[in-house]
């Protein structure tokens, strides 16, 4: 009788039955030749993974019912550690990584945006033909690194100044993150146009104390005031509470 341990189908071939050996656990559905090579199925599981070093029936039996194994602590040649799983690829045992996706959805498609090594990227954008969507964000734009939440405050529509950004004669200067119709995101400084002239303007990012915010600047521009009352603070450091308005062609605290 033979008492060799099946753990299930073989996931390559589906004919075979994965089964224990000295050096692992390989699929049953081969013979042996005259000439001492083997023909059929050659899926096999080693005992001693290069990476993940010992590798268990446990192991064995998830990767076989899940594709994959659980995420495992593992050594590269040089011995430093890193986190990956076993998954099977093309009927092999490969090395899977978990993607990092950001919170909030692409504005242009509404897929997930994942984090890749350069910059954070729609997951279409990696799709070739009638799928493939242009939404990306560099990880550097004008010698500045755009942060996790920084990226996560644009998906979410939150406006934020971002400082730091130097421009190519080496000047620094502020900019918001805004978004074209083709997908690709650029510097724009312009939040909106004067609601006096319809030109440019500028407002002092610290009004007494208060942090002027893109959306006080908005409602400024829209409404003619900020329909928030705001907390201020005098050179002595008392607190007062006004409202931001435009009259006669300048911004007021009423």
């Amino acid at each position: 009788m033979d008492n060799t341990k099946d753990l299930g189908v073989c996931p390559k071939c589906g004919k075979g039955h994965i089964i224990e050996h000295p050096f692992g656990w390989s699929c049953n559905n081969s013979e042996k030749q005259p000439d001492g090579t083997w023909k059929g199925c050659d899926f096999v599981i080693f005992k001693n993974n290069n990476y993940a070093g010992e590798i268990t029936e446990d192991m064995v039996l998830r990767l076989l019912s899940h594709g994959e194994t659980q995420e495992l602590e593992m050594h590269n040649k040089a011995g430093r550690p890193f986190h990956a799983k076993l998954i099977l690829k093309d009927g092999k045992v490969a090395l899977g990584f978990n993607e990092h996706y950001l919170e909030g959805v692409c504005p242009i498609c509404g897929g997930r945006i994942k984090k890749t090594s350069k910059g954070y990227a729609c997951e279409h954008f990696f799709d070739e033909g009638d799928g493939h969507c242009n939404f990306y964000i560099g990880n550097f734009i004008c010698n500045r690194m755009i942060t996790e939440q920084e990226a996560e405050n644009f998906l979410a529509g939150r406006k934020q100044v971002l400082d730091g950004f130097v421009s190519k004669a080496g000047k620094p200067f502020s900019s918001l993150l805004a978004l074209k119709e083709d997908g690709s995101v650029f510097l724009n400084s312009t939040l909106c146009k004067c609601p006096v002239c319809g030109g440019e303007f500028s407002i002092w990012r610290n009004l007494d104390g208060h942090i002027v915010t893109p959306e006080d600047v908005i409602q400024l521009c829209e409404n003619g005031q900020v329909d928030e009352v705001l907390r201020f603070y005098r050179e002595n450091g008392r607190p007062f509470d006004k409202q931001m308005k435009f009259q006669d062609g300048k911004i007021v605290l009423v």
